[in-house]
């Protein structure tokens, strides 16, 4: 046999020793977090290992990541983890990784995945009908939020160049286009306007309201005035969940207003529009569907492991006039019941990531998601109900989905970020850092299936007596 393969006996013995370490580490979440907690000598080894000339057992590698590799990790799974839109996987996604590796299936024609090619056509589906996209559309599963919104913009841009598009790109163009978003955008939006040739110089960023919206006044007088100077408009990105607040832009309106204008209406929804999922927070996300495309993050509200995000597009021809390209090298068949997937996204080599979407939601199901969803937020509303009750905290933006951004009233930034350093050195809790017009925040995103009140009430009273400790110092 092979020395690169393993005999059943040897599968078996992994499975074995996989099994029992998933189980243990389930067990050792309870323990303290130990964020922050780095052994750097056993870093350094890692990084100074010559290449191996011979192999190690089994038993050696496993127990070598327990005893190295785990606990030099962010325990993302940890309950006071709550620093990012980063939630803790589900209890299925673990598995369906393992055999999607074991299948090694490349999504990108459907000769060589016709399984997952289906899997994945269904997964596309089911989110079509959340938000009621028509029969046309389409959409492919990705790396995340960035590259879906990648994806979105790169179609946006050639749907609006035309044929010129591929022949010409934005080269000669004598009127620039104009990308508006809100001020209070992702920066992957920016990062996709560098890497498309747009250029930040024509990224209009819109002022917000006071619930962190993007304002419609003062968008219709960004494009109007674009448009006497001799700029070429051609989208607006509207967010479905801000990264600092989570809060939503006002969709209805932007639709109406991108139908009337002829512009791309791109919605970045990956870090909330999945919470369509919960009838108590359908309502906002619902005209979402009126979108030319929509960016989703399974691995946010369907807590899949990384990675898994999705595009979808009003019209699936769209996805094709930028990306398909046919080389001669390449045996791409047509057939009625199956995609390539290259045609529609910028990868060729792309994992089955849509099995794990396909398991969580057919091993929970909906309703599942929708409880958690809504406790999660709920514990956000709890944690801003304590907050307005304590004389020395201070709630810096509205809850809108899970996101919480607070800090010590009378303190300094400087030492709100002591308190926030000291909430992570001291094993509290791993809390994020965001600004607020102008003031330095500590921020909580719940995104963990584990966190309970108990936690909240402990991460507020160590604020305060490390606010105090540091108001006395």
């Amino acid at each position: 046999m092979n020395e690169l393969l393993f005999d059943p006996e040897t599968h078996r013995k992994a499975g074995r020793l996989l099994g029992e370490l998933l189980a243990n580490y389930e067990r050792d979440l309870s323990k303290p977090p130990g964020f922050g907690q780095i052994d750097r000598d056993a870093m350094r080894v890692i990084m100074t290992e010559p290449l191996p000339e011979e192999g190690r057992s089994l038993e050696e590698l496993f127990q070598e990541f327990r005893d190295v590799v785990m606990p030099n990790s962010t325990h993302v799974a940890h309950r006071r983890f709550l620093p990012y839109v980063m939630p803790s996987p589900n209890g299925i996604s673990a598995f369906a990784d393992a055999l999607s590796s074991t299948l090694n299936q490349n999504c990108n024609l459907w000769t060589l995945s016709p399984a997952a090619n289906a899997i994945e056509q269904r997964v596309i589906s089911w989110f079509h009908e959340l938000f009621s996209f028509p029969e046309e559309s389409g959409g492919i599963i990705t790396s995340g939020g960035s590259m879906a919104n990648l994806t979105a913009l790169a179609i946006a841009r050639d749907t609006y160049l035309g044929k010129a598009a591929r022949t010409e790109g934005l080269q000669g163009r004598t009127s620039p286009l104009r990308l508006y978003v809100s001020d209070q955008v992702h920066n992957c939006i920016d990062k996709a306007a560098v890497i498309l040739g747009i250029g930040l110089n024509h990224v209009r960023h819109i002022p917000c309201d006071a619930q962190f919206r993007m304002r419609m006044d003062l968008l219709k007088e960004a494009v109007l005035q674009d448009r006497r100077e001799g700029f070429s408009p051609f989208c607006v990105v509207g967010s479905a969940g801000t990264i600092t607040t989570g809060a939503i832009d006002p969709l209805e309106e932007l639709a109406d207003f991108c139908g009337e204008e002829g512009l791309w209406l791109h919605i970045d929804g990956a870090y909330g529009a999945l919470t369509i999922l919960s009838e108590r927070r359908r309502a906002p996300l619902l005209p979402a569907g009126r979108a030319h495309s929509l960016s989703l993050d399974p691995h946010k509200f369907l807590f899949a492991p990384l990675e898994a995000g999705c595009v979808l597009v009003r019209r699936a021809k769209d996805m094709r006039t930028t990306f398909s390209f046919v080389p001669t090298y390449l045996s791409m068949f047509s057939d009625p019941d199956f995609l390539n997937y290259a045609e529609y996204g910028p990868q060729l080599s792309r994992s089955f990531k849509a099995l794990k979407v396909w398991w969580s939601l057919r091993a929970f199901g909906r309703r599942a998601y929708a409880k958690a969803i809504d406790d999660l937020c709920d514990l956000a509303l709890y944690m801003a109900q304590r907050i307005q009750a304590e004389p020395e905290l201070e709630l810096l933006a509205p809850v809108t989905l899970n996101a919480v951004c607070v800090r010590c009233r009378n303190l300094s930034d400087v030492q709100n970020e002591r308190v926030l350093a000291r909430l992570l050195s001291e094993g509290v809790a791993f809390l994020g850092r965001a600004e607020v017009r102008g003031k330095f925040s500590l921020r909580a995103c719940f995104m963990n299936l584990r966190t309970t009140r108990d936690d909240v009430d402990r991460i507020l009273e160590e604020m305060i007596r490390i606010g105090q400790e540091e108001r006395t110092a």
